[in-house]
């Protein structure tokens, strides 16, 4: 069936599909729905391949099992739906009703009588109900998949150490470590270990160096043996204190059962996000990063409500001003929120933007446009 299908009544050309109440809904929902299945499947891949290429590939090319990857990969695609579905709805949204526009169906629906209000009501139930599904996914599933799929990432280095650490390099661990370690031997076996560990400020404040050690796996850490160990204090490039060990053990987080999601604020549910906000408040210390994270917890799902409303706007505007928004002007639109998401959730992390600001910005950046192209069409 096609909306633009007419009938004649009482002398007048009308939609045939209009005389029944929910006709318009289940015809625009059956052109936005395939659209967005299509753009989840098309981002939740491309999400996924980043993963691949940006973490896995290195570690597959260095002999990991494929089985234990595949389950890392697994884990993480509750993060790649919850970051693909407003997209996707947006790319669904602008494609769907630009097609529309251009065949005249949206056309013949307002000129037998449909308003514009009574167009973009299906639409932005479709967003908000993605907004709801997205926050729900965000807060119940990503944390739990992100430690999930960090457990799984330890159980690979341990089977192959030499992803952890590279003979003849540097590895910085998420705790101010940098380890280096001149030869690894089988049996997850070190040989010439040397560990600096620095204050905030990235000021070396400890130097340990061993002949020889190995990875504990029950432990998290690198247990050494038969080394020197040298303390420095307030930025005193001579030591305050030399001791020599028999055994000492440095504890490695990505060794640890699992991650600890505060150092990634993304992965934190509100209620523990929270608390590392007052935390950090009650210590003196800034919040950027966080802040920044509690916002987009509302302001990532709530994209989907303003896309709606932009698709909408974007294709009564095309039906006024007989333009055709096209395939490539769609993923242009939608490469933009990701490059402006991207671009104010570091300037938000760093503390150059004021967190609120950073995470609704690219959320207002699409509403704000969408009501000036609604307001433009009327004029029209």
């Amino acid at each position: 069936m096609s909306i633009s299908k007419l009938n004649p009544v009482h002398g007048l050309e009308r939609p045939v599909g209009l005389r029944r109440p929910g006709v318009i809904d289940a015809y625009l929902m059956g052109e936005v729905l395939p659209m967005f299945a299509g753009g989840m499947a098309v981002v939740v891949v491309l999400l996924i391949l980043g993963l691949l290429v940006d973490q896995a590939a290195p570690i597959i090319a260095k002999g990991v099992n494929p089985l234990l990857v595949g389950k890392y990969l697994a884990f993480r695609l509750p993060e790649a739906f919850s970051r693909g579905m407003p997209i996707a709805l947006l790319f669904a949204v602008l494609l769907s009703l630009s097609r529309l526009a251009q065949d005249s169906e949206l056309k013949a629906a307002v000129l037998h009588g449909v308003s514009p209000t009574r167009l973009a009501i299906p639409v932005l139930l479709a967003g908000g109900l993605v907004a709801v599904l997205s926050f729900i996914n965000e807060e119940a599933f990503v944390p739990r998949g992100y430690v999930q799929s960090q457990r799984v990432m330890k159980d690979i280095i341990l089977s192959n150490p030499r992803i952890l650490v590279s003979p003849g390099t540097f590895f910085n661990d998420g705790q101010g470590q940098a380890i280096y370690v001149q030869r690894v031997l089988p049996g997850a076996k070190l040989e010439g270990v040397t560990v600096i560990q620095t204050s905030p400020a990235q000021v070396p404040r400890r130097l340990t160096v061993a002949p020889r050690g190995e990875i504990v796996e029950g432990e998290g850490a690198i247990r050494l043996h038969d080394g020197t160990q040298t303390t420095y204090r307030n930025n005193n490039p001579r030591p305050a204190s030399v001791f020599k060990f028999q055994v000492a053990t440095i504890p490695v987080r990505e060794l640890q059962e699992g991650a600890d999601p505060s150092s990634q604020p993304t992965y934190l549910p509100i209620g523990q996000l929270h608390a590392r906000i007052d935390e950090l408040h009650r210590q003196g210390s800034p919040a950027y990063a966080e802040e920044t994270a509690l916002h987009r917890k509302f302001a990532e799902p709530a994209a989907a409500i303003a896309f709606a409303l932009f698709g909408v706007a974007m294709s009564l505007f095309s039906l006024r001003s007989s333009t055709n928004l096209g395939l490539v002007g769609v993923m242009l639109l939608t490469f933009l929120y990701y490059a402006t998401y991207t671009v104010f959730g570091v300037m938000g992390d760093s503390g150059a933007l004021w967190a609120p600001l950073a995470a609704w910005a690219p959320d207002a950046l699409y509403a704000f446009g969408g009501i000036g192209l609604l307001l433009a069409a009327r004029r029209g």
